[in-house]
């Protein structure tokens, strides 16, 4: 995971702060359910795509004993990744 748990809880609560001082929501549980249910969803999501990038990782790992040092790993690693979002429907 790219952010420390800290990270989340900061980026969380600065969201949750500038929601609640623009009057854009309403909460209808406590601020600190919501913020923890906003900080699992934060991490999960971050999980996800740490799970998808190791498999990107592992996929042009195979293609580039195929194809050799022919390919920019870079671009390829973006195109697995894409069509991995793709085929799981998942959201970025």
């Amino acid at each position: 995971m790219r952010l420390k748990e800290f990270q989340v809880k900061q980026i969380c609560q600065k969201l949750l702060l500038t929601l609640k001082s623009k009057q854009l929501i309403n909460l209808k549980k406590s601020e600190g359910e919501v913020l923890a249910k906003m900080e699992d969803i934060f991490i999960r999501d971050l999980k996800v795509e740490d799970e998808l990038n190791r498999e990107a990782e592992k996929l042009l790992e195979q293609y580039a004993k195929q194809m050799g040092d022919k390919i920019d790993r870079q671009k390829m690693f973006q195109m697995i990744k894409k069509q991995l979002i793709k085929d799981r429907n998942l959201v970025v």
